[in-house]
């Protein structure tokens, strides 16, 4: 219980403080916030920091609770800020949904990134997030490659995965699987954000 009041208070602070910033932010670091998952970010540390004797399925509610909170406070505070009255609408639906599906898939990281006994995959769960970010960095590289600079948002996001990855990954940081696991996904969040767009 104490645990589920951590991540909606979390979540509540997240997503006000995303909201603010999205307000005041100069324009070209609204990037920033403007990603929504930059949200996964808490729900991924409640969860992985979790005691060791937790189930699968705490770290999946635990995540869920936090991503769910953060879009919920999003929404109702420009709500509030523009005066209107609360309507469901089906863009919260849509981002509830969402939560939920993304929640359950950020809580069985962190949870294998504790307790998988296969060391790719806990390094590999580690490592999801912080690659995401890194990759981004690069594809952004890659498709501006002829004419090139270095711009805030590919700073952040390639230092701010790199250093996300530092952060988490404890003392196994360096280890080699570790560093191929990273590296790997990294090269695979390139790919598809390559593709996407």
């Amino acid at each position: 219980m104490r645990k589920i009041l951590e991540a909606i208070v979390v979540g509540i602070l997240f997503g006000l403080l995303t909201h603010i910033a999205a307000k005041y932010l100069p324009d070209n670091l609204k990037f920033l916030v403007e990603t929504k998952i930059i949200w996964l970010l808490p729900a991924f540390l409640i969860a992985f920091n979790m005691p060791l004797r937790r189930r699968q399925s705490d770290s999946i509610i635990i995540a869920i609770v936090t991503l769910l909170a953060t879009g919920a406070t999003y929404y109702l505070s420009a709500m509030v800020k523009n005066q209107e009255a609360f309507v469901f609408t089906d863009e919260m639906a849509k981002m509830s949904a969402l939560g939920v599906v993304l929640g359950a898939a950020t809580g069985i990281a962190a949870y294998l990134g504790h307790s998988a006994t296969n060391q790719f995959i806990r390094y590999g769960s580690i490592s999801v997030l912080p690659a995401i970010y890194t990759g981004d960095g690069i594809n952004q590289i890659l498709q501006t490659i002829e004419h090139f600079e270095f711009t805030p948002e590919i700073g952040t996001k390639i230092i701010g995965g790199l250093l996300f990855y530092l952060l988490i990954s404890g003392p196994n940081r360096f280890k080699a699987k570790s560093l191929i696991s990273f590296a790997t996904l990294i090269a695979i969040a390139a790919l598809i954000y390559l593709y996407m767009v």
